[in-house]
């Protein structure tokens, strides 16, 4: 049996315009953990990264005739959610027999859709690794779906979903993420990043990887890891995957992608202390939670090589950080970031975002002021996206949020690009703004906070000084995009 897993093209030149210049390729790391469990027992299986490799979708459709496969696996984004819906409905037509299979977030809450128009087969809810490995089974038994849990597929005109949501407890039982099936010469940092560009100056690569997954805290607006109670890799493991990196791929950055890095301050300390003690020497980057950060901690990460911290600050409004459930306090953002700069020459960069709930214009302002007090190395500054599968998105879809859905189950999926796109450098409005504001009027406040925080000497110079002579074009034309 021949499968083969596909990460689709995303129009990123529709939905974030020019910002499409600032996206990096990274590996699709949940596909190739699919595959890494499908070879494990012994399946012939396949990936295509269409959006890596820029395929066109008659490209990646004559790709795919030329695989054969028994069966395909596509991962859904909301970015790629209108793609998968005319291609899955062409494809399904054209090879009947092949069994088709979408998963993850997007594809999860518009399964009845996306079945109903016979897009695809069948679609996986949550961690798809061992769910997947019972439908390609049950599909070699020639046997239905109903053992299967967490999916949802169609039965006598009607959806059915089985019970359960996939989660995996033990995430050192997975396979290391199957990357020699993609070609590892495709994946970067990219020529204009937010990371520091110094490793691959130097020859070296920069990779991606998980040492965790879920994430404790609740955000209202957060849809990556709702419902998913925090796991985490062992230290052994996470070392292990950390020499792999380095060896295999020459890797002198790797960019921690947990949603929480930090959150486990005695975890941190190990893996620091086990980078040291093993010499492994390459920099690396995370997502950083604002408590738990002193001086100890954050010398330790520096030591170890830790080079670059994003902190979700959010919002420089109190009330509105209650309101989204963020748990933290404006103090807590001031006094961990205070504790990174005083202490280490860590990057430091800060994730807001403009146009809460009960966000009114003012309190945009007093966002954008407290950014410009505190000494973070950059800032971005995102318009809030009720995003499918968030908190956010179930409260507005019961009170006339567009989510696409149109009579007899039919989709619109032009509305997703709204959805997606980073305001400033599109065309597009957003999808949603709270009734204090306008959608024109937090476009505009969003190059204000551009402009006021990087207009200013020492911010401006920071980023000067990471360009690459290679990239000036690039930087020049992405200056005009993003500040006018």
């Amino acid at each position: 049996m021949k499968i083969l897993l596909v990460n689709p093209p995303h129009d990123l030149e529709t939905t974030l315009g020019r910002g499409a210049l600032f996206v990096p390729k990274i590996e699709p790391l949940g596909l190739l953990y699919m595959a890494a469990v499908l070879k494990e027992n012994g399946y012939d299986v396949r990936v295509i990264d269409a959006f890596a490799e820029e395929l066109s979708e008659k490209e990646l459709k004559s790709r795919i005739l030329e695989l054969n496969p028994d069966i395909v696996g596509f991962t859904s984004f909301t970015s790629n959610g209108g793609f998968l819906y005319d291609f899955g409905r062409k494809l399904k037509e054209e090879r009947p027999q092949t069994l088709i299979v979408y998963g993850n977030t997007h594809a999860s809450i518009y399964a009845q859709q996306y079945l109903l128009n016979k897009c695809c087969d069948i679609v996986v809810h949550g961690e798809g690794e061992y769910v997947l490995l019972q439908i390609v089974r049950q599909h070699g038994r020639k046997k239905g779906f109903s053992s299967v849990p967490a999916v949802s597929f169609v039965e006598n005109g009607r959806v059915v979903t089985t019970p359960g949501y996939g989660l995996i407890e033990d995430l050192s039982a997975l396979p290391f993420p199957a990357r020699e099936l993609v070609n590892k010469n495709r994946y970067g940092i990219g020529g204009i990043s937010n990371f520091r560009l110094g490793a691959e100056e130097k020859g070296k690569t920069s990779r991606h990887m998980f040492t965790s997954r879920g994430c404790s805290n609740r955000c209202r607006f957060c849809a990556v890891h709702n419902n998913q109670k925090q796991r985490f890799n062992s230290i052994d493991r996470t070392i292990s995957e950390i020499e792999i990196l380095i060896k295999d791929y020459n890797a002198g950055y790797i960019f921690f992608m947990d949603s929480s890095f930090t959150i486990d301050r005695q975890r941190v300390i190990n893996i620091c202390n086990e980078i040291i003690r093993k010499k492994l020497c390459f920099r690396w980057g995370c997502e950083a939670y604002v408590k738990g950060m002193d001086k100890e901690i954050v010398r330790l990460m520096e030591s170890a090589g830790c080079v670059d911290m994003n902190f979700g600050v959010e919002t420089g409004v109190q009330r509105l950080l209650d309101d989204m459930n963020k748990r933290i306090t404006i103090q807590d953002a001031k006094d961990a970031i205070e504790t990174v700069k005083s202490h280490t020459n860590i990057n430091a960069m800060g994730l807001f975002i403009l146009g809460l709930p009960g966000e009114s214009c003012s309190d945009s302002l007093e966002t954008i002021e407290f950014s410009k007090k505190l000494p973070i190395d950059m800032a971005q500054f995102s318009v809030c996206v009720p995003y499918p599968g968030s908190c956010l998105f179930e409260e507005l879809r019961n009170n006339g949020l567009d989510i696409g859905i149109r009579k007899d189950n039919a989709l619109d999926t032009s509305v997703w690009q709204r959805y997606n796109a980073y305001v400033s450098f599109s065309s597009e409005l957003p999808i949603w703004v709270t009734k204090e504001q306008s959608p024109d009027g937090l476009k505009k406040l969003q190059k204000k906070a551009l402009r006021s925080f990087y207009f200013r000497l020492k911010p401006f110079w920071n980023q000067v000084k990471r360009i690459r002579l290679a990239d000036v074009p690039s930087v020049v034309k992405a200056f005009f995009w993003t500040f006018f």
